[in-house]
């Protein structure tokens, strides 16, 4: 049969039942309606009491528990050590629990859940009858009145039993002379009741009456008095009935006339009464008197031995003894008598009695390892000698040693541990022995765990034990509040109890006078919010008033340097903001005084004394070959004595000669290991298919995750198509990639294994552009340089740039002091650099490379170049602040305020003897990679001179042709919005190249008819470099 639902009350029912129980007049109806309602409370756990709950009550207090509660504490109990006086004076050794109600000590365990009255164990949950009640009558005693004959007639219920209201039995009286019958609850059945009339029973002694009102119990001991005799009836005086001895006779002779009496008790004094011989007395206690003398115990038939009993006395005297008064002679002989002690007297015969056994024995002392000589002990039982050694045994708790001094259960131990040894080892698949070793009352552990509990006030009252102590078992029957006393636990409350969590808001008044700010109460242990209130307050150098401040904030810094002279007189001190007195007293700086190579001192603060310089400097200087093609880092090595390092020059070797041989053919010797890093076609193509702004999402992702520090990426779930385009760019990055989790959770994971480097430098819309401008490149005849002419007709166009130039370094200064001095104005840029010498003794700081545009980044440098200048020349770092063009081996191509770069030639110097064509400055003579290596290519170019007014008309024709397409471009883009404007940007510029490529067949043309006429033009070895332009 299944349990009924447990009825859950609402609220105003519960408060309604909890009045109701409050009111209750009896405790067994407080009860059922306090579980009944869920408000009756463990006195334990302070959890709720419910219908369905395992519960035991108390038999003395009838306070309910849950089960297993009152079994945890029992437990813990019956487990503390017995206190030290417990065993004293015959104590009770039973270990006991306490009920935390009642406190009454109980010695057995709580084991079974059973019903009130005890008949059903496990009693099945019943809606309409109380309670964890069987339904059954109750049948238990009643308490009221005690020895009721009625058990209980109400059905199985909490609680005492109510009083009996039925009729008791006929009950006499004490005498028996009356008898009356009553209700059961007035009746007497422990006292019974009186008459109050005489008792008349006889007294114990048979002779006399009681004269006692009708009473419970025997009539008692009889108290009447008699005068008697004593027994040698010297003496006599009253006594009472109940303090008479044995009735004996006595008979005495005097002066003639046998006398008798009969004597009742002894009066203690000697008798003194002559033996039969007159001369001895006997010295016996009072006694009964016969009407003969005693026998004389010293007659001769009496005494026929020495005193030690061994001799005749007919051995020893020479004639018998004739009267008591004759001398009793010693044989002379040892005593030879058994001492208490178990030896023999070893006294010659004597009359007294033996005396003190003075022989030596042999004792072992209580561990039995130690023999020792000792007088013998009169039989009396001693404690053995202890010896000095030490006993090693562990204990019983596995923790302890022994430790005691001539253990006396060490012999025990040792056989027990060598019986344990010989045992066998049981197999591995077997279940473990039971520890069945029985160990010595000397071996087991008596000391307190001591441990302290974790409500951190009492130790553990435990004996020794292993793993973690109980919970404490004291309580305090105060009440224990919050800080404000608004919440509150009613006792008894266990010991580490913390206060209650307070609902209400805290009372504390802040120290600062500030509003409190609104929070919940709390104890002392937690302090208050801090206060959130903006002041203003002075900084610890007392320089500054700080305004915003909050409240709270001690040893506000104004984040100035503290300047103060130190106790050397050459620095100042570097801290930031700081109290008086915290300057350092010995100055720990660099000296920073130059020294004759031109770096600066690195070594301690050694003023007011002058740099020695007689260590090698330890600075580093880049040294270079003739061109600047390689470079190297070395020690500058310089001395007082030696210049070190500085002025040495590297040879040039073939990457030198080759670097300049791509120079001269407009070839980046770097471009082509940077292209092969691209992505597969799967990928471009994925790419295009995609949303533009999904796709730039996931390479920026990916591209994030290559540069950090993390070792896997999760994206979220998408689907197949999206998660095709990450597996080909993880490919693509050289990263690892794999889907989980099924439709349609599907996701992919991404992470860095040990074939990854780093990500590719361009991004897929650099990249695809790239190819877009190759491809049309590849699709056209190859061209040549253009010549001076077409430079003139061509519009005036605007160099790109991609770095900061510093020139005029100031000498001696390091890399790690103008990084420092540069680095707060280099993080205010969205830009981050790299910073490097060059051959000229200049510094180059070239932006790294990341996910913004050309135009971007040189908008950001000619941002920066203005207040850079000033930063610069404010702390004379450097002269002046340039915008340049690097290439990929960190070569200047060109400068802000340098037209154009040139190559070097063969002998070293730009070549500046060709003058400018048609006579106008700032055009130089261009040729192509080829005609650099050609001497006939210059009378080539000169020959144009004579062909300009054909070159002039098919470019005029050409021009026009293009305005025409522009015209109709800007129609077209007025008429429809392109996606991707940088895509746009590339078909016209393919489109652009290939108009010029038309125009540069026909210049060709042109230099070919003029080339004989004007020879005048021939020489010059001036190269103009392939620099990127920005039109």
């Amino acid at each position: 049969m299944d349990p009924a639902p447990e009825f859950q009350p609402s609220r105003k029912t519960q408060a309604q039942s909890a009045a109701t129980v409050k009111e209750a007049e009896d405790l067994m109806t407080r009860i059922h309606k306090g579980i009944a309602s869920g408000n009756y409370e463990c006195m334990i756990c302070y959890g709720g009491v419910t219908r369905k709950s395992q519960v035991w009550d108390c038999g003395r207090c009838y306070a309910v528990f849950h089960l297993k509660c009152i079994q945890k504490w029992a437990k813990q109990g019956l487990d503390a050590p017995l206190p030290p006086n417990a065993l004293e004076n015959g104590g009770d050794r039973r270990r006991t629990w306490r009920c935390p109600g009642c406190q009454n000590p109980d010695s057995e365990l709580p084991s079974i859940y059973e019903c009130w009255c005890g008949k059903t164990q496990i009693p099945e949950v019943q809606r309409y009858i109380a309670p964890h009640s069987c339904g059954q009558p109750c049948g238990k005693g009643r308490i009221s009145p005690r020895a009721c004959p009625h058990p209980c007639n109400l059905q199985c219920h909490a609680g005492p039993c109510p009083p009996c209201t039925a009729m008791g039995p006929v009950q006499a009286c004490f005498c028996g002379k009356e008898s009356t019958q009553r209700r059961c609850l007035d009746t007497n059945y422990e006292n019974g009741w009186s008459c109050q009339q005489i008792c008349g029973d006889y007294m114990p002694c048979g002779e006399h009456t009681c004269p006692k009102l009708c009473h419970s119990g025997l009539c008692g001991d009889c108290e009447f008095e008699e005068e008697l005799s004593c027994y040698c009836g010297r003496q006599s005086r009253l006594v009472k009935c109940c303090d008479k001895g044995v009735p004996l006779k006595s008979i005495q002779n005097v002066e003639g006339d046998a006398q008798q009496w009969i004597g009742h008790w002894s009066c203690k004094t000697d008798c003194e009464r002559f033996f039969d011989c007159g001369k001895h007395k006997c010295s016996k206690p009072c006694h009964v008197v016969d009407l003969k003398p005693a026998h004389c115990p010293f007659s001769p038939d009496n005494i026929t031995h020495c005193p030690c009993g061994r001799t005749n006395l007919n051995e020893i005297l020479p004639k018998p003894r004739e009267t008591c008064e004759d001398l009793i002679p010693a044989c002379g002989k040892p005593c030879n008598k058994t001492l208490k002690c178990g030896h023999k007297c070893q006294e010659t015969c004597h009359t007294d009695d033996c005396g003190v056994c003075l022989q030596t024995m042999e004792v072992n002392c209580r561990c039995g390892r130690t023999l020792s000589t000792s007088l013998c002990h009169q039989g009396n039982e001693c404690e053995p000698p202890q010896c000095m050694r030490t006993c090693r045994i562990i204990l019983n708790c596995q923790r302890h040693e022994c430790g005691e001094k001539c253990c006396s259960g060490e012999s025990g131990a040792m056989e027990r541990i060598a019986a344990s040894k010989k045992k066998k080892q049981r197999p591995l698949n077997s279940a473990p022995n039971r520890s069945d070793e029985v160990y010595e009352p000397e071996h087991i552990c008596t000391r307190v765990c001591g441990k302290l509990l974790k409500c951190g006030k009492h130790p553990c009252p435990m004996l020794c034990h292993r793993g973690p102590c109980g919970t404490c078992l004291e309580a305090s029957f105060e009440e224990l509040a919050c800080n404000c006393g608004r919440t509150v636990i009613h006792p008894p409350v266990p010991c580490g109890s913390r206060p209650p969590q307070c609902p209400h808001e805290c009372a504390r008044e802040k120290a600062c006078g500030h509003p409190r700010t609104s929070h919940n109460c709390h104890g002392d242990e937690n302090p208050c919010p801090k206060c959130p209130y903006l002041t203003v307050k002075r900084c610890v150098c007392g320089k500054k008033d700080i305004k915003n401040q909050p409240c709270w904030r001690e040893g506000v810094t104004c984040g100035t340097i503290c300047g103060k002279k130190l106790s050397c007189g050459s620095h100042t001190c570097k801290k930031v903001c700081h109290k008086d007195g915290e300057c350092d007293e010995l100055c720990t700086q660099p000296c920073g005084k130059l020294k004759t190579c031109g770096h600066l001192d690195t070594d301690s603060c050694h003023a007011p004394f002058q740099c020695t310089e007689t260590v090698p400097c330890q600075s580093k200087l880049q040294i270079s070959c003739s061109c600047g093609g390689i470079k190297q880092e070395v020690k500058c090595n310089a001395t007082r004595s030696s210049p070190g390092s500085k002025g040495k020059e590297i040879k040039c070797n073939d990457t030198c000669r080759a670097r300049r041989m791509a120079i001269a053919l407009q070839i980046d010797p770097e471009r082509e290991s940077a292209d092969k890093m691209g992505y597969s076609d799967e990928t471009v193509e994925m790419y295009n298919e995609q949303p533009k702004q999904f796709a730039q999402s996931i390479e920026k992702t990916l591209r994030t995750f290559a540069e950090a520090q993390q070792k896997r990426l999760a994206f979220q779930p998408m689907k197949s198509q999206l998660r095709q385009f990450i597996h080909l760019l993880a490919i693509d990055f050289g990263l690892e990639s794999e889907s989980q989790d099924p439709e349609p959770y599907r996701s992919v994971v991404v992470m860095k294994g040990p074939k990854f480097t780093t990500a590719p430098k361009k991004t897929i819309a650099e990249f695809i552009r790239s190819s877009a401008k190759s491809t049309a490149f590849s699709t056209h005849a190859p061209t040549p340089a253009p010549t001076p002419i077409i430079e003139q007709l061509r519009k005036p166009v605007q160099q790109a740039v991609n770095a900061l130039v510093l020139e005029g370094i100031r000498i001696g200064l390091l890399m790690n002091e103008l990084e420092k001095e540069l680095d707060p104005l280099l993080c205010a840029s969205q830009l981050k650099f790299n910073i490097h010498w060059t051959a000229d003794e200049e510094v180059v700081l070239e932006p790294k490379s990341g996910s913004f545009g050309m135009d971007e980044i040189e908008l950001e440098l000619s941002n920066m170049k203005a207040p850079l200048r000033r930063a610069v020349k404010t702390k004379g770092l450097a002269n002046e602040v340039e915008l340049c063009w690097v290439a990929k081996g960190g070569k200047i191509i060109h400068k802000e305020n340098q037209r154009w770069a040139t190559v070097l030639g063969p002998k070293g110097s730009a070549s500046s003897s060709t003058p400018a064509w048609g006579g106008r400055p700032g055009i130089a003579i261009a040729q192509n990679g080829f005609g650099a290596l050609d001497p006939s290519s210059a009378s080539r170019m000169v020959a144009l001179g004579g062909g300009r007014s054909s070159s002039e008309s098919l470019r005029e024709k050409e021009r026009k042709e293009r305005e025409k397409e522009k015209e109709k471009d800007k129609k077209k883009v007025e008429e429809e919005v392109v996606d991707d404007w940088e895509a746009a940007a590339d078909e016209d510029e393919a489109r652009n190249i290939q108009a010029e490529g038309g125009l540069l067949k026909g210049e060709e043309q042109a230099q070919n008819e003029t080339a004989d006429t004007d020879p005048s033009t021939a020489g010059g070895d001036a190269v103009e470099p392939l620099v990127p332009t920005r039109v």
